[in-house]
């Protein structure tokens, strides 16, 4: 998660005002290489419910991890704006595949009060990202920015695959052949769940791709930009393990519902209150939220259908990464139209409605009280 999200998926943040300053990238080239990765992000997590990847997770895993860490080192190879969105549409979709297979692992082997620590690794490669890329812009400007971010992905890489592939795969028997699942049934439950979470990756993904750059944008807000990123992988890491624990007082439901009113309250406190203060708290509840918001989804999916774990949580990631295709689209035209906090106020409306969605759903006490995954 680490390497697949936090630094493959989200060093792109902070690295984009390096690229802009020392290259001159221009806000079309920064738009079309994060619309890239965000297609690629769709195209992975759909291939991801297929069968094929299912009989071959550990190679998806080992080459995803290699080849996710090749693509940091290929961007500042090259200046060409093409190739630039390719890698980005390819690392994108590895983020998408390592995704799910990594949850599909990791919870597949019943104990799905392991997702608090799975997730957390978004929050720590976010932190790592924060903290180091301007480290590395001091040894080289954006260039050794994205081979500071390989050499960590690295390491990143190599725990995983060391931790991972010792793990059985959840969706094959002791032959090594699938099991038979049962057909994958889509009722009422199952749609409220992917309509709330595709508006989550619409209303997110804004204040996740472009906060450093948006923050550093504003003279009196820039020299905290760096900062706001750090406090948002810090308060992401352990965003899901608490979340967790509010689910075991309350049920999934209700900690989501109240997820998303925190993330709500998040993107627009900086909005209605400018300021240092202000923003650095926003980012805080902001990163206290989305990965938690991840985890309470995709444990829930996993206990309604316990006998198609890979299938359910592909199925939600693909909508949700349609979400984050949609979001920044709809963001750019209200910036452009309207002002510059208008994209901030329709992520706060797409959070709403997933709230008053998540609501309809029927009054069932999913709690992580259960170690083996089913209700």
């Amino acid at each position: 998660m680490s390497l697949a999200m936090g630094i493959s998926r989200f060093g792109f943040t902070p690295i984009i005002p390096l690229m802009q300053r020392d290259i001159g990238v221009t806000e079309w080239d920064i738009a079309v290489m994060a619309s890239a990765n965000y297609l690629g992000y769709l195209i992975g997590a759909y291939i991801s419910r297929k069968q094929w990847v299912r009989k071959h997770l550990r190679t998806w895993l080992g080459g995803g991890i290699v080849a996710s860490i090749l693509l940091l080192i290929a961007i500042p190879l090259t200046l060409n704006d093409l190739l630039w969105s390719l890698l980005r549409l390819l690392s994108g979709f590895l983020s998408a595949i390592l995704f799910v297979v990594a949850s599909s692992v990791t919870l597949g082997q019943g104990r799905s009060d392991w997702a608090g620590y799975l997730y957390s690794g978004v929050g720590i490669g976010i932190a790592f990202t924060g903290i180091f890329v301007p480290m590395f812009d001091i040894l080289g400007g954006w260039t050794a920015s994205w081979q500071g971010l390989a050499l960590g992905g690295s390491i990143f890489g190599a725990a995983a695959w060391y931790t991972l592939s010792k793990a059985s795969c959840p969706e094959a028997g002791e032959s090594g052949q699938i099991r038979t699942k049962d057909k994958f049934v889509r009722d009422y439950e199952w749609y409220v769940l992917l309509i709330s979470y595709g508006l989550e990756g619409i209303g997110y993904i804004i204040t996740a791709t472009f906060i450093v750059q948006m923050i550093k944008s504003m003279p009196e807000l820039s020299h905290i930009a760096n900062q706001s990123w750090i406090l948002i992988g810090l308060a992401a890491a352990p965003s899901a393990y608490l979340w967790a624990q509010i689910a075991k007082k309350t049920s999934i439901k209700v900690s989501l519902m109240l997820a998303y009113g925190v993330q709500a309250l998040g993107i627009l406190l900086p909005v209605i209150i400018p300021s240092q203060v202000s923003t650095l708290a926003g980012g805080a509840l902001f990163g206290g939220t989305f990965m938690g918001i991840t985890s309470l989804t995709i444990t829930l999916a996993s206990r309604v259908r316990p006998k198609a774990q890979l299938q359910a949580i592909g199925e939600l990631t693909t909508v949700y990464a349609l979400g984050q295709i949609i979001g920044p689209i709809v963001a750019a035209y209200l910036q452009k139209n309207f002002n510059i906090v208008a994209p901030s106020l329709f992520a706060v409306v797409m959070l709403i409605l997933a709230l008053l969605v998540l609501m309809t759903l029927p009054r069932k006490e999913h709690s992580f009280a259960n170690k083996d995954g089913i209700t």
